[in-house]
């Protein structure tokens, strides 16, 4: 019995501390921008206040190692980036103090996962959100324009310039930023400019080394951004081959698939309606779910989709790689996949006095993945392509690879 008592011990002291997924959440309480005026704030001011209400809230909620929570705030005198990693300063010229590693991070309970690390979620150029941070402490989904949290932040991490005066103004007189749950790429962090006198959430992340979980692969379908984006005279476009319209569309979406050694690189479509064609005739699998392209599930089947929108953003492009610039993709149709009429004349123009209905590809949780606005059609905005095979299996091996890999699909 002692042998087997210390071998246990042995094994706990020696687990290392990475063992641990450090979770995100976003509170389910709310104030105005002077935080001492929270009930969880202690009677603190300032960032010392959001801190204390994250670690409150974490306590309140079960997770555990509640007092490593810091709230994602940022002040005139330290951002965001440097604060959740324990120190002080601005990131330029450099954060002062011995940092504390940061992500990546999980949603509430540990499963999700929210981003990579601190430095993958600032990135400028590809920040790596795999899914956007949906849910609060006690695990529950927030609803769309109800769930904006304070952050004063930009999205490298620097402060921007409201921050309710540190966070000790809760008047109309002063502003500050907010992030947004709903989004994935800067709107994160850097949505909306609120008056101080509003009520928003707070976002808390828990500090330390957190463990890296692969995404399991499951039977899907992929779906993909292009890495390319041009005018809505598809066309043009040097993936089109020679085609127009949806089948300029079309070739697109197979070329750069092909390019990227996805399988079954013919079965994908572009995700574009006609006045004649509604989009959702499009997708033919009933009962597949969707995946990314990096395993994350933005549906769970065709009617999942075309009834409550995408469940994750669809930023990630054929080579696995997450966009940070040009969001926008051609749509010419409404969230449930029926024509809007507004296609830019079946895709063959790029006349900046005709239009075309975009979607944006970093909006989760509603329609606006399909459905944002319009846009003059010389614009150059990319496509959203999915594909009509269910893939079996995907043994995960760098995209650089031939299809081979893939052992098996199905029609």
């Amino acid at each position: 019995m002692k042998a087997v008592l210390a071998l246990v011990l042995a094994l706990f002291v020696a687990a290392p501390a990475s063992a641990v997924k450090r979770r995100a959440f976003v509170t389910s309480v709310s104030g105005n921008g002077n935080l001492n005026s929270w009930a969880d704030s202690g009677g603190l001011f300032g960032v010392a206040a959001g801190d204390l209400i994250c670690k409150n809230r974490a306590l309140l909620g079960g997770l555990p190692n509640f007092s490593g929570y810091r709230a994602w705030l940022s002040t005139a005198s330290t951002d965001a980036y440097c604060h959740v990693q324990g120190q002080t300063g601005r990131r330029d010229p450099g954060c002062v103090g011995t940092p504390v590693p940061a992500g990546p991070w999980y949603r509430y309970d540990g499963v999700g996962r929210f981003s990579g690390t601190l430095d993958e979620l600032t990135d400028p150029l590809h920040p790596e959100i795999y899914q956007p941070i949906h849910f609060d402490e006690l695990g529950n989904e927030l609803t769309q324009d109800s769930g904006n949290y304070w952050t004063g932040t930009e999205p490298d991490g620097a402060a921007s310039s409201g921050t309710c005066a540190g966070w000790v103004v809760g008047t109309s007189g002063a502003s500050g930023r907010t992030g947004t749950p709903e989004r994935s790429i800067r709107w994160w962090t850097t949505d909306i400019t609120s008056s101080c006198n509003s009520l928003r959430r707070l976002l808390c992340v828990e500090s330390g080394t957190s463990e890296v979980t692969p995404v399991p692969w499951v039977p899907a379908a992929l779906v993909f951004s292009t890495s390319a984006y041009g005018s809505a005279d598809l066309g043009s476009w040097p993936q089109a081959g020679g085609a127009t319209g949806l089948a300029a569309g079309d070739a697109i979406c197979r070329n750069l698939a092909a390019g990227a050694h996805l399988p079954s690189p013919d079965s994908f479509v572009a995700w574009l309606a006609t006045d004649d064609v509604n989009a959702n005739s499009r997708l033919t699998l009933d009962d597949t779910p969707f995946r990314r392209v990096d395993g994350f599930r933005p549906a769970d089947s065709r009617a999942d989709l075309f009834a409550t929108g995408a469940d994750n953003t669809l930023h990630v492009d054929e080579n696995g790689d997450y966009l940070g610039q040009r969001l926008l993709h051609w749509s010419g149709s409404y969230g449930g996949g029926s024509s809007s009429g507004i296609n830019c004349s079946g895709w063959t123009s790029s006349d900046p006095l005709d239009d075309g209905d975009y979607g944006v590809s970093d909006y989760a949780y509603g329609f606006e993945w399909s459905q944002f606005g319009n846009a003059t059609c010389n614009l150059p905005l990319r496509l959203v392509c999915f594909s009509n095979r269910e893939v079996l299996f995907w043994d995960g091996f760098d995209l650089s690879e031939s299809t081979e890999r893939w052992s098996a699909v199905a029609p």
